[in-house]
């Protein structure tokens, strides 16, 4: 694959409303890559050539060709897999591959080589990888899977187009611009023809989108957009459409934020024209070249998809936002002919679109699930490691993470502040992972406990869904190391002021202490109970951690009832008087 065309020429980036120490850097940072450029040197977020694209030509009006891993021979390209059909990683064997076709099922079954293929991924959502809490083999998705599908795309000697639709991050604070960079990086590293962007990622500050996507050096960016202008359309720093060929077929790529997601973007340094306005000039100039198939990646709802497609029928790959939460095994086909692809969310499947010289079945797709018969891409991993080391130089205060106020009001006092009093239920929870909660974090490679996103399942004292600490909950083994790992008090609740009561630290009337002990009671003997118990487990043991979490299975290997022994005496060291 090379590119043929983009439109309009990126030139020069405005750097007005850029902060002057943050522009600095952004500059230093493109004078660098400049000057690795010249120098012939690797560039971080850079694929090097070491091959010809098979099949792929290049026309002499052609501007610099965009790094693509379908450029690499198939012997360097693949580590070591031998050409056939794409269904794994390199190196990984029959028996894996075997367990996860009867999981998730076969990938290219009774397929000949295409005349080419395009791959569709998007909604990565800031899932850069999976968290591995439960087993990387029972999670779906991340950067180092992707990798190394299309490096078995490469190795089948596939001619490969390979577009994003955007949506990289969902959250924004300057760990989600850290993780938009990163991420950035590994698409230019994954030689993308086409990315667009999604409303999540242009909520993030101008100069950060800016630094992200910018051409590089000779290498132009990835990004396109016929209707989002970075520091205004004028500026062109990113095009508005692409042409790229492979295997001798000319694709053009159009992307477009739909008139409803813009309404969710609110930053005063991006432009955005209506929809349509945008596709109608961008497809005309895609008519004036040519091109054997068009593309449109429509971050919009499948309604305001399915409404451009229609006025824009010369579409025949149509990507869109929304839909279910995995893509369709067969993909919808519109009024118009074109194919409709919904992606599922949170980068967990890419889809595979083939073009082949056969009149009778001439275009065939495949959804591919992104599972551990893929493996693991070192450069990835790298580029995982190099974003965590970001977050853990910078701390949480770097971060920009204010510590909130529970909505109880209350401390923590940490698990051993327990055992005293509920010796055998301390004594059961030393002996379970969640004792171990964040050393699972710093054996992970990379380690991973520095990433907030990580810690608040793994700490007590945080909120697991808004990955922010409470007030007095753990901010670092350093300052609060009586507070690591996941422990009593993120089911049971604060308990500081019960453990000083019951201690004797604080004088508190029969009433006061009943009330904090009633605080910290959780039962599961009524429905209404149990219930409560199973939020509280679902808060972590989410879909995207814990996938195959059931409450019945998962109790027993916790469970923890108070022996008679245990429960506290009502004359404790509590003041007595009412």
């Amino acid at each position: 694959m090379k590119q043929i065309a983009i439109f309009p020429r990126v030139v020069a980036v405005s750097t007005m409303a850029v902060r002057g120490q943050q522009l600095r850097w952004h500059l230093l940072r493109g004078l660098w890559m400049g000057a690795m450029v010249l120098a012939g040197m690797p560039q971080p977020g850079r694929a090097e050539p070491v091959g010809s694209a098979p099949a792929a030509s290049v026309s002499a009006a052609a501007g610099p060709a965009v790094a693509s891993p379908v450029a690499a021979s198939p012997a360097v390209a693949s580590g070591g897999v031998v050409a056939g059909l794409p269904d794994r990683g390199p190196g990984v064997d029959d028996a894996l591959v075997t367990t996860f076709r009867e999981r998730n099922g076969g990938l290219f079954e009774g397929w000949q080589k295409p005349r080419a293929v395009v791959i569709v991924t998007g909604e990565l959502d800031g899932y850069i990888e999976p968290c591995g809490c439960t087993g990387k083999e029972n999670q779906k998705g991340g950067l180092s899977r992707r990798r190394n599908f299309l490096r078995a795309i490469a190795s089948a000697g596939w001619p490969l187009v390979t577009v994003d639709l955007g949506g990289q991050v969902k959250r924004f604070g300057r760990q989600s611009e850290i993780k938009f960079q990163s991420i950035a990086d590994g698409l230019r590293t994954m030689g993308y023809s086409a990315v667009g962007f999604g409303p999540g990622d242009l909520r993030l500050p101008a100069e950060e989108l800016v630094a992200a996507v910018a051409a590089v050096g000779d290498q132009p960016t990835p990004f396109v957009s016929a209707n989002v202008g970075l520091l205004g359309l004028d500026a062109n720093i990113t095009p508005r459409f692409r042409i790229v060929e492979a295997g001798g077929l000319r694709f053009g790529i159009v992307s477009v934020l739909g008139d409803g997601e813009a309404k969710q973007v609110r930053n005063d340094a991006v432009e955005i024209l209506p929809a349509a306005q945008a596709v109608e000039a961008a497809a005309s100039e895609l008519k004036k070249a040519n091109c054997t198939h068009q593309i449109l990646l429509s971050w919009a709802s499948p309604e305001e998809t399915r409404s451009l497609a229609a006025r824009f029928p010369q579409f025949d790959i149509v990507a869109t936002a929304g839909g279910a939460d995995e893509p369709p095994a067969e993909l919808p086909t519109l009024p118009g002919g074109g194919r409709l692809i919904e992606l599922g969310h949170k980068g967990m499947f890419a889809v595979a679109v083939a073009f082949f010289d056969d009149p009778e079945k001439p275009m065939r797709s495949q959804r591919v699930p992104l599972d551990a018969r893929f493996g693991e891409a070192e450069d990835m991993i790298q580029l995982l490691a190099t974003y965590q080391s970001q977050l853990e130089s910078l701390g949480l205060a770097g971060l920009g993470l204010a510590a909130v106020r529970h909505p109880s009001g209350r401390r923590f006092a940490g698990s051993a502040a327990c055992a005293d009093c509920h010796k055998h239920a301390y004594d059961v929870w030393k002996d379970t992972a969640h004792a171990g909660g964040l050393t699972t974090l710093e054996e992970q490679k990379p380690r991973r406990d520095g990433d907030p996103e990580c810690l608040s399942c793994h700490v007590v004292g945080w909120a697991p869904q808004r990955y922010e600490p409470f007030e007095g909950g753990f901010a670092g083994m350093k300052v609060t190391p009586h507070l690591a790992h996941q422990g009593c008090e993120n089911c049971h609740g604060p308990a500081a002021a019960h453990a000083a009561v019951e201690r004797g630290d604080v004088r508190a009337s029969v009433t006061e202490r009943d009330r904090l002990r009633g605080e910290v009671t959780l039962s599961i003997k009524t429905p209404e109970g149990k219930q409560k118990a199973i939020n509280n487990c679902l808060e972590c043991h989410d879909l995207d951690n814990s996938p195959q979490f059931d409450f019945d299975t998962y109790w027993p290997q916790v469970e923890h009832p108070t022996p008679e022994a245990d429960k506290t005496d009502t004359t404790n060291k509590a003041d007595t008087t009412n």
